[in-house]
């Protein structure tokens, strides 16, 4: 069997017949030019899978309308036919069986059809949804040609990318009261040192903490901490530092930068990556305008949204002064804008032409409704609307609109579910309706047992949760735990079981030490706990009535779509792949 090909058992329209690969070829023939295909035999054919022009290949014909390979490919989530050069081949299988979706998509293209018979795709507010979807993907594929060849600045990626794995090395104390905390303060500046006062005020029962310094990950410091650490200075104390459970007092003792963090440099290359491309789009605007428009920038200077209330605003909606003219079309005017302003005030002028706020809105808007035209003009200019990248995207948008549309005006109306419905539903399966045992959870992750058992003795002796996940040494980094909990809602039949066992009998509030692996272990906070119960029907009602009705919904969509395919001729051109 040749690698990357498509071997397709053919059919024709009416089962009782042989299957032959000569109907395939004249479909092919005449409904797709570029398919290339080759016999192999009378029931056989022979179509290279990973290839421009296999995705045009006809698999069936609904009346007039062909459907292709990409479309079946796609519905069976087989990717881009495409495969790029460096993808590895895929998986020999058998010969699959994929009537069902081929079933799905014809039955969509009969409920499209007879959508556009009852010309529910005429509709103005239909024709304004493509129209604003049209004109996005435009913008968008000018934007990318425009952004085409950026780089990232080494420099700013090596400034970011330190700013993000910079840790601070920090000694620091916990102050439960404010007066403490400004007591700490004053004493300082009245020459104290912080050693000595800190070990003081822990000895005193004032504070907690007062450890040796220790250098803490930045992701692992809290935001009000960081806040108070940038522009600090080594060596020169900082704080007090108001957090939920005190005021800290600090001290920087020094910085270094970890090297090898390959996600961190990632996201630096693509913050900067983002700022040249923003520049970029930037830049081409400015041509844009230079090259079609005229601005007549003190008018829009001196226009005011504010100045005579709501009733000078309603006043601007008539006027017909350009603010811009742009080569061979209708100007933007002061009442273009005007309307483009009030669109962002939903819920009237008054109070924020009040509070001054409609006049911040003036230059943006102004930009934008200049950009969308220059952009759509530009774009036709360069024929983008002929590309594939474009039509396939508005093709298939339109479908999907026309087809969800239909449902909704003409189907969705006749589904119907009553409370017996759902009552009887629920009596029958009420052990679909018991809650199992519920956690929310909070956590510690560290690279070992002991020093997790270390964070627990000192949680259990009575530190704050939130200081200790701030300053407890030997933490793993969120983003490498295999266990991310942080305050979530978790069901003891989703977790792992032996997170389950370890939580077995737990109590709200309480800690439990957990061994994920010999390099992962935790110290798990017990936020909440709520034993399994019976769901009672109103609180199940509207569940059990949601999936009713789309089972409902499913049923008559396939009714309709049989009572159409009945009536309209759907030929099937392939049955079955093998790789």
């Amino acid at each position: 069997m040749i690698p990357a090909t498509l071997l397709a058992l053919l059919a024709t329209a009416a089962p009782a017949e042989p299957p032959s690969a000569r109907v395939f070829l004249k479909a092919a023939a005449a409904a797709a030019p570029s398919c290339r295909a080759t016999r192999v035999d009378d029931r056989l054919v022979r179509v290279a899978l990973f290839s421009p022009e296999s995705e045009e290949c006809p698999v069936a014909k609904v009346a007039d309308e062909v459907i292709v390979l990409r479309d079946l490919a796609q519905a069976l989530e087989l990717g881009h036919l495409q495969r790029p050069a460096h993808a590895a081949a895929p998986a020999r299988r058998p010969d699959m069986d994929f009537t069902p979706a081929l079933d799905r998509i014809i039955a969509t293209r009969l409920l499209i059809q007879e959508a556009r018979e009852m010309r529910i795709d005429a509709d103005p507010k239909f024709r304004s949804a493509v129209d604003d979807f049209k004109a996005s993907r435009l913008r968008t594929m000018l934007q990318r040609e425009a952004t085409r060849g950026v780089k990232p600045d080494p420099a700013e990626v090596e400034r970011l990318y330190r700013d993000a794995v910079r840790e601070w090395k920090i000694k620091s104390i916990l102050l439960e009261k404010e007066d403490a905390a400004k007591a700490f303060q004053a004493a300082l500046k009245a020459g104290g040192s912080f050693d000595a006062l800190a070990k003081k005020y822990v000895a005193d029962k004032k504070a907690k903490g007062g450890g040796p310094a220790e250098f803490v990950p930045p992701k692992q410091i809290l935001p009000e901490i960081k806040d108070a650490l940038q522009g600090a200075k080594p060596g020169v104390p900082v704080g007090p530092v108001k957090i939920a459970s005190g005021w800290v007092m600090l001290r920087i003792d020094g910085t270094r930068y970890p090297p090898g963090d390959a996600a961190a440099r990632e996201q630096a290359r693509a913050q900067s990556i983002a700022r040249k491309e923003r520049e970029a789009v930037r830049s081409f605007y400015q041509s844009l305008v230079a090259r079609y428009a005229n601005v007549d920038a003190p008018l829009l200077k001196q226009l005011d949204f504010e100045a005579n209330g709501e009733k000078g605003f309603k006043a601007l909606l008539e006027d017909k002064r350009p603010l811009a003219t742009i080569r061979g079309e209708k100007p933007i005017t002061v009442g273009d804008l005007t309307r483009e302003v009030s669109m962002k005030f939903f819920h009237g002028l008054e109070t924020p032409i009040q509070q001054r706020r409609v006049n911040r809105e003036k230059n943006d808007t102004f930009e934008m409704l200049l950009g969308a035209r220059l952009f759509a003009k530009e774009a036709s200019a360069r024929k983008l609307d002929a590309r594939p990248e474009f039509l396939r995207p508005v093709e298939e948008y339109e479908r999907g609109l026309t087809f969800d549309t239909f449902v909704e005006k003409v189907i969705a109306p006749d589904v119907k579910v009553t409370e017996q419905d759902a009552q009887r539903y629920y009596e029958q399966h009420k052990g679909e309706f018991t809650a199992p045992q519920m956690y929310k959870l909070d956590g510690l992750a560290f690279r070992t047992m002991p020093e997790a058992q270390a964070a627990l003795d000192k949680l259990k002796a009575g530190t704050d949760f939130v200081w200790m996940q701030s300053s407890a040494p030997g933490q793993i980094e969120p983003e490498k735990r295999k266990l991310q909990l942080d305050g979530r809602t978790l069901s003891a039949s989703m977790m792992p079981r032996e997170l389950a066992q370890a939580l077995a009998g737990s109590r709200s509030g309480e800690y439990r030490l957990f061994a994920a692996s010999d390099a992962e272990a935790y110290v798990i906070r017990v936020i909440e706990q709520t034993p399994p119960a019976a769901q009672p029907y109103v609180d199940a009602r509207e569940t059990i009535a949601k999936k009713l009705w789309n089972e409902r919904l499913a049923v008559a969509m396939r009714d309709y779509a049989d009572k159409l395919r009945k009536a309209q001729p759907v030929e099937v051109l392939i049955t079955r792949v093998s790789l």
